[in-house]
């Protein structure tokens, strides 16, 4: 081979040489950004999440490979954060060109301590390595108490009441909380609407229904329990007085005398405790020959009056029946004797 020859194929290569270096100088370079800053509030005993995008700037590609992430600064005690996925892996070609996305989670502990706290997310891959400063808020655990209003109720017999259960939560707590009665005796019924106060809602209301009877007039202990995610049970107490409402009948007199074709009056008083229901009368068991009236047939007050009549052709002789007082689920007697002369 002649020198003239090996001149030429030497800058020949030369040439190609240069052409591929040309090439990988104008090629552009594989980069990424992501925010300049990043926030997140996290209470203790809780976790928070946090999207992180990483996109390619205009005219250029994310690197080929491997990106990964990484917190710079050792955590406060208490804290762990941890990526998902902490490397994303980019292929050459359309990859390049969308962004990309990782999410941070941190958790705090009960060993966290309540503050503000300045921590780099990292991103490092294709040689480029970006940073971005992450504000960490560790607030106050989630938390709430139960209170009763009123605290007391009173409820006659065969009578309801309604108190409200309010739910105080603290600014972290956004869970809903359930909530259970215990306590009450056999045939009192206790009801809480709604049984679930959601995160929007502050309250429930509890109802109280006494029947006029199977429940003793005396005074109960009611626990209301409250019961969330991740938070020790709360309680509050609610006294219930149950009002006893009776009464009684008395006639005055008990004992009449009527001729035949004519009648009698009877009053029948009417002792109440804490009754304001009217009391309602029927005769039981009047014999043939008399009748009855009650004037009122339904008092709301202290008495009412029964007219016995006996028909003219009434036998003589002694007879008795039964005035039925019922109010408020509850009925009482009494006997009153009527003799009729000859």
């Amino acid at each position: 081979m002649s020198k003239t020859t090996k001149i030429g194929i030497a800058v020949a290569v030369l040439a190609v040489i240069g052409i591929v270096v040309g090439i990988l100088v104008t090629r552009p370079k594989g980069d990424f950004t992501m925010p300049a800053t990043l926030s997140l509030a996290v209470p203790i005993t809780r976790s928070g999440t946090l999207d992180i995008t990483l996109t390619p700037p205009q005219g250029k590609t994310l690197p080929a490979g491997d990106i990964t992430f990484s917190i710079k600064e050792t955590l406060p005690a208490g804290i762990k954060a941890t990526f998902n996925p902490a490397k994303i892996t980019v292929k050459s070609g359309d990859d390049q060109k969308k962004p990309q996305k990782t999410t941070l989670t941190v958790e705090a502990s009960t060993a966290a301590k309540t503050g503000s706290y300045t921590l780099t997310v990292v991103a490092k891959g294709g040689g480029v390595t970006r940073e971005s400063k992450l504000t960490l808020n560790v607030q106050v655990a989630p938390d709430y108490s139960l209170e009763v209003s009123p605290a007391t109720v009173t409820v006659k017999q065969g009578a309801s009441a309604t108190v409200t259960v309010n739910v105080k939560r603290n600014e972290t707590m956004k869970d809903p909380v359930n909530l259970t009665v215990s306590g009450a005796p056999t045939n009192m019924k206790v009801t809480v609407d709604p049984a679930t106060v959601p995160a929007d809602k502050a309250s429930a209301t509890l109802k109280i229904d006494v029947p006029a009877t199977g429940v003793d007039a005396k005074d109960y202990t009611l626990t209301i329990t409250g019961k969330a995610t991740g938070i020790a049970d709360k309680t509050a107490s609610l006294k219930v007085t149950v009002q006893l409402v009776d009464f009684s009948l008395k006639a005055e007199p008990s004992v009449v005398t009527i001729q035949p074709g004519a009648s009698v009056e009877v009053k029948i008083s009417i002792t109440r405790t804490n009754l304001t229901d009217p009391v309602s009368f029927t005769a039981k068991n009047v014999p043939a020959g008399l009748s009855v009236t009650f004037n009122p047939a339904s008092a709301t007050g202290d008495t009412t009056t029964v007219t016995i009549s006996a028909a003219a052709d009434t036998a003589p002789g002694s007879y008795s029946f039964t005035v039925e007082g019922t109010a408020a689920g509850k009925t009482k007697t009494v006997t009153i004797s009527v003799t009729v002369g000859g």
